[in-house]
């Protein structure tokens, strides 16, 4: 049973988990903190509400705590399934590059290993569409079936193409955050509306146009960091497998275009990341504290996996270079928890 729960990367669900959180309760919560700051502002007394649609001067999440769990088990139960299903398929290749860490097969029978990545699978699928109904966005069931669908055919044929894997597994890991922001706007606009009348602290009548849309902003800009910083990760990973890759016929980047190449385009993302970083800092985000976390907490983790990568020759140094780039995303994600510090 422990080995069937390592084939599903229980920290890469965490981290999955994480940043759906950090969505809901970093940037979905400092964005309604922030505005219910400034309506309460308009207040004669702390005990009058301006807005009979915002009781109290306080806006609250329109996506209910227990539905948003229930969308969070969707994402974790369908990416363990497709951990499960990755492995099974990728037994030769992981018997070349980590023959001592190979488990399907071995301690977990591979009918074993298909079975849970069905059970996993069709758990998540349905817990997604049971969100998407709730939330009366029936449309979102889409998102479960895609990352299901996406996953098996990833696989089992789109991880030994040339480009099309790494692209098709930063856009599900883009996918998270932005899941998010596909539930939480929406539902905020149906409980609120998008405008209202009421009266201010000087008496007289004033209409406010709900600014929910903002949230796109940052929920986009997580997801865009998600899908490029992925992109670097799957390329560090393709110059660590090398060999187990190429004994199984994959056409990754650093098979097709050689090393040398495979680390320029994976410095050239870098430099993607990092000057989108400088750019919002210096226009968007212009407070000390933004500036010193993107600055010393991101830029630097990020130039050092830069780094490390076109220093490297070896497995374990490329999966150095990897691992400093968790790093950096996970300082990158746990930003969302200081939004509202940034909005003051």
């Amino acid at each position: 049973m422990l080995d069937f729960i390592r084939l599903t990367r229980p920290l890469n669900l965490l981290i999955i988990a994480f940043t759906m959180v950090a969505m809901r309760h970093g940037v979905v919560d400092g964005f309604l903190g922030m505005s219910s700051a400034e309506l309460q502002a308009y207040a004669v007394d702390p005990e009058q509400t301006i807005f009979e649609e915002v009781p109290g001067n306080t806006f609250r999440h329109g996506l209910s705590e227990a539905l948003f769990w229930v969308l969070v088990a969707s994402t974790v139960l369908i990416a363990a399934g497709g951990n499960v299903i990755n492995d099974y398929f990728d037994t030769r290749i992981d018997r070349v590059n980590k023959p001592d860490e190979v488990i399907v097969g071995r301690t977990v029978k591979r009918r074993v290993a298909m079975l849970g990545h069905a059970v996993l699978t069709t758990l998540g699928v349905l817990a997604g569409a049971f969100a998407a109904w709730r939330s009366g966005q029936w449309y979102l069931t889409a998102i479960p079936l895609f990352a299901a669908g996406a996953l098996w055919t990833y696989s089992t044929r789109l991880k030994r193409a040339f480009l099309i894997g790494n692209g098709l597994v930063a856009v599900l890991v883009a996918l998270v955050p932005l899941t998010v922001g596909l539930y939480e706007v929406p539902a905020l606009f149906k409980l609120y509306g998008t405008s209202a009348t009421g009266i201010n602290y000087a008496g007289t009548e004033m209409k406010i146009v709900f600014a929910f849309r903002g949230l796109w902003a940052w929920i986009l800009g997580f997801t865009f960091f998600a899908f490029l910083t992925t992109l670097i990760r799957e390329l560090q990973k393709d110059m660590a497998d090398i060999k187990g890759d190429r004994a199984d016929g994959c056409r990754t980047i650093p098979i097709v275009m050689g090393i040398p190449w495979a680390k320029a385009i994976t410095l050239f993302y870098f430099g993607v990341v990092i000057v989108a970083l400088l750019l919002v800092r210096s226009v968007a985000l212009t407070d000390n504290f933004s500036y010193w976390y993107i600055g010393a907490g991101l830029v630097v983790p990020l130039l050092l996996s830069a780094g490390l990568t076109w220093a490297a020759h070896t497995r374990i140094e490329f999966n150095r270079a990897g691992n400093v780039m968790k790093l950096a995303m996970a300082i990158a994600v746990a930003f969302a928890f200081f939004i509202e510090r940034t909005l003051q």
